[in-house]
């Protein structure tokens, strides 16, 4: 009878328990690590199972490992990012974020080239903030790391913060933060252009990383890359290497680079993700207590009722979660209820299981199953694993621990651990016991790197050794006293050692030719004490030879050059900067002058290289400038003899030039040309001016001719023989020609209606651009009559396309507009020009009609021009 009353007693009081237990869970459910690691997991299985593309108004710039490749040092001198801007800012992309820490200044220069960079950028770079709380207290004091004021004064600051969620993922991003009591935008809100807000909003995993564009940085800057790609998007430059280690574990895809989390987190922005989270309390005390109901009431139906009512329940309401997540953004956390479910199953089970014994049973076996567990852990570990007594006895060894540490086949369990491990691991244990006798209470633990010889090679391991208190019986086995037990667990880490010590050789060696690369060359330069020359070599040609014969042919010719560069005794360094340009130092003893140091390195190119069983003649052209004493700065001697390169590639064949201050201040005279020109365009500094055109036989205006000009307001007056060069070599003419097309036509509306409008026509806007379509759109915004457009285009565009040129050209003329042929009789003008293709006009060259009225020939030449036109 009593033991009918205690099982009845612990029946009610395990009811009673798990009745709480659901209630307990559901008041404080999302606190519990088990619930809310199960929410997550049902949150990533709905973006897993919902997979949506990025809308790739984002683009990622990764810095690759290709991109440390190509770039040779790591980290980046700020020119590099320096010339990335540049080249965006002329393809015309939307932010530019990146993922970098400036919070720390480098030398003058580089950050003094940055900054011009980011100031010429026009105020589209974003650059990162990053906020850190010095405990785990969000409210305590904060670490705030911020680009310098140069920087942030000529950039868009933006806080960079991620943060772990409780389970180590990153889930969620911020919308913005305060500093210095400004509320600053969070990465996503610049690039979302959202308006500046704080909290935190979850990212929506379900948006692929993969079909975000992607591009490797270092296409960047090949010549050939198409910027059409990028043009009006958002870019992100980050990390993308593994090697650089910017990675972060995620729901749904593991790990990401951190710049592609800010770019999921404003994808999430952009496509109107954002998802909700709703306040759930009441509804979910209301669904526990039907759930607590339904058990009760159910406790004398047969078992298999209530399981398969709770199955339906939990798929019907994850589906309606689902649904709402996937098509509303309204996230529905199901754990709780889930939870609540199982406890209400074995709260019907109980009546019908003896619960007590069963748990005893569960228990028991648990524990037999966790020392096998342990055991085989021990044993089949990939990593050497010993485990010792306060005796140092080893009662328990891994089999890799023989093939690690040399033992053969024989093994040392039972024996002493200074038997098993060398001398100084041990020693190591010994003093972690010692710190064991002074604190008997607090765990000792201790890490060490080792080489051991093994079979003719040398492994390089790290052992970490963990001493822990521990009661263990006395020498009679009876009562217990303080002791410990030990373990050390001992990895391979020989590969990592030699992948150290090969990034830490790429870092200053040209992986290639073993060269030393740019930074690690002008390093090595400073510590020489004699004045030098310096000398950069371009390989004539090597492009073509290189696509030719093969890249591993390619790679064979370089790897030879810089053999013949390190095997002259006169050189004192040599380097390679990359591609096929060399760079190397002479002492200013060697020689009397430039010229004779310049013809003694190409005189190295005067005797074929040998290669594959054949003789291959390589040209070279050479930049040199003259001796730079200790302390000058090298970096500017090899910038100096690069500019002088650029000079001597103007020269056919083999050639050399010397640095000529003159030419390099006309190049960088250029360069800031090139760059102010598109800030100009928008600030309305290029104007048109018109030249009248005048019917000679009867005096009459007939026409105008629109004039390009600019006036900046650093340079002052350009001439458009000095900005329409450089206008045309990085193709933004082809941006000043359309724009100069709809401002002349509008001019020519307020003009009477017999005057026509001439505007010039670049070649390279027939190549690069719809011509066509830019005069259509031209007409069509000022209202313009196509008769009234004259357009003039020279004969290069003709000779070098005329079949696309042709086409367009009757297109144009189909609409009405007249096209004129522009200095006509010089360069390559053919009379077949007349014949061959749709013109309406010739212009003939001003050299022949101002020499008209005093040149005999140059009026005859004019006359016959303008019979064989009108015939």
């Amino acid at each position: 009878m009593r033991q009918l009353r205690f099982r009845l007693s612990a029946s009610r009081a395990i009811r009673l328990f798990l009745i709480g237990a659901i209630l307990m869970i559901t008041l404080t459910g999302n606190a519990l690590p088990v619930i809310k690691s199960l929410d997550n997991a049902l949150l990533n299985w709905r973006f897993a199972a919902t997979p949506r593309p990025a809308s790739g108004n984002l683009v990622y710039l990764a810095i690759d490992k290709r991109t440390l490749d190509y770039v040779g040092t790591w980290p980046w001198p700020r020119n590099i990012y320096a010339k990335f801007l540049d080249k965006l800012s002329l393809i015309g992309v939307d932010d530019i974020f990146i993922d970098i820490d400036f919070s720390t200044p480098s030398t003058a220069s580089e950050d003094a080239r940055l900054n011009k960079a980011l100031s010429e950028a026009g105020g589209g770079v974003v650059l990162p903030v990053f906020k850190q709380h010095r405990s785990a207290d969000a409210g305590g004091p904060a670490v705030v790391t911020q680009p310098l004021n140069s920087f942030a004064d000529n950039a868009w600051l933006a806080f960079a913060n991620v943060a772990l969620d409780a389970d180590g993922t990153i889930r969620r991003f911020e919308l913005g933060d305060l500093l210095d009591g400004r509320l600053i935008q969070s990465v996503a809100g610049v690039l979302s252009k959202t308006p500046p807000a704080v909290g935190t909003r979850l990212i929506d995993y379900s948006i692929e990383p993969s079909t975000v564009p992607t591009i490797s940085l270092s296409e960047i800057l090949e010549p050939d890359f198409d910027g059409a790609s990028l043009h009006a998007r958002s870019i992100v430059i980050g990390a993308y290497a593994t090697e650089l280690k910017d990675v972060f574990p995620v729901p749904v895809y593991g790990q990401l680079p951190g710049p592609m989390l800010h770019i999921l987190a404003a994808e999430t922005i952009l496509q109107g993700r954002t998802l909700k989270e709703s306040y759930q309390l009441p509804a979910e005390l209301a669904t526990a207590a039907a759930i607590v109901a339904a058990a009760l009431a159910l406790r004398t139906a047969p078992v298999a009722l209530p399981f398969l009512l709770a199955f339906g329940l939990l798929i019907g309401g994850e589906a309606v979660a689902f649904v709402l997540q996937r098509d509303q953004g309204l996230v529905i956390h199901t754990a709780t209820c889930w939870t609540s479910v199982c406890l209400a199953l074995v709260l019907m089970l109980t009546e019908k299981v003896d619960f007590s014994r069963f748990l005893a049973e569960v228990a028991s076996a648990e524990q037999r199953n966790i020392r096998r567990l342990l055991c085989k852990i021990v044993t089949d570990s990939t990593d050497a694993v010993l485990a010792f007594d306060h005796r140092f006895m080893i009662f328990e060894e891994s089999d890799s621990a023989r093939a690690m540490l040399g033992w053969g086949d024989i093994g040392y369990k039972g024996q002493r651990l200074a038997k098993a491990v060398p001398g100084a691991l041990y020693d190591l244990v010994l003093e972690l016991a010692a710190d064991h006798e002074k604190e008997p209470n607090i765990v000792q633990s201790a890490a060490s790197r080792f080489p051991i010889a093994l079979g003719g090679s040398v492994k390089h391991l790290e052992a970490t050794i963990t001493i822990s208190p521990m009661e263990c019986p006395d020498e009679a086995g009876g009562s217990q006293s303080a002791g410990f037990v030990g373990s050390l667990m001992i990895r391979d880490m020989t590969a990592r050692q030699l992948y150290e010590e090969q990034l830490q050789y790429l870092s200053h060696y040209d992986d290639l030719t073993g060269l030393m690369n740019r930074r690690a060359f002008s390093e090595h330069l400073r510590d020489c004490h004699q004045p030098m020359y310096f000398a950069v070599i371009g390989l004539h040609r090597f492009s073509v030879l290189n696509a030719t014969m093969g890249r591993d042919i390619g790679d064979d010719l370089l790897r030879a050059v810089a053999n013949r560069l390190t095997n002259d005794p006169r050189i004192v360094s040599a380097g390679r900067l990359g591609g096929d340009v060399f760079a190397i130092a002479i002492h200013v003893s060697v020689f009397s002058n430039l010229e004779d140091c310049a013809q003694a390195v190409l005189g190295l190119f005067d005797i074929p290289l040998e290669l594959a069983n054949s003789q291959i003649r390589l040209s070279a052209r050479l930049g040199i400038c003259s001796g730079v004493a200790i302390g000058e700065d090298t970096d500017l001697a090899v910038e100096r003899a690069e500019h002088a390169l650029d000079a001597a590639k103007t020269v056919a064949g083999s050639g050399w030039r010397a640095y000529d201050m003159t030419a390099a201040q006309q190049q960088h005279r250029s360069r800031q040309l090139e760059h102010a020109m598109r800030a100009s365009l928008k600030n309305g500094e290029f104007f048109l001016l018109y030249q009248p055109q005048v019917e000679l036989q009867t005096g009459a205006l007939h026409g105008a001719e629109a004039l390009l000009r600019w006036k900046h307001p650093e340079f002052g007056w350009v001439s458009p023989g000095t900005f329409i060069p450089v206008a045309e070599a990085n193709g933004f003419v082809c941006e000043l020609g359309r724009w100069a097309l709809v401002e002349a036509c509008l001019e020519a509306m307020n003009w009477p209606e017999r005057l026509s409008v001439s505007v010039n026509v670049a070649p390279i806007q027939l190549i690069r651009t719809d011509l066509v379509a830019d005069v259509r759109q031209a007409l069509n915004a000022s209202g313009l009559p196509a008769s009234r457009l004259h357009l003039e285009i020279t004969e290069s565009a003709l000779v070098d396309h005329s079949g696309p040129t042709v086409g367009a050209i009757k297109e144009l003329r189909n609409m009405g507009v007249k096209i004129a042929l522009d200095d006509f009789g010089t360069g390559y003008s053919s009379l077949s020009y007349m014949a061959d293709f749709p013109l309406d006009e010739l212009k003939i060259d001003q050299s022949f009609v101002r020499r008209m009225a005093n040149d005999p020939q140059s009026l005859t030449i004019v006359r016959t021009v303008k019979g064989l036109a009108g015939a």
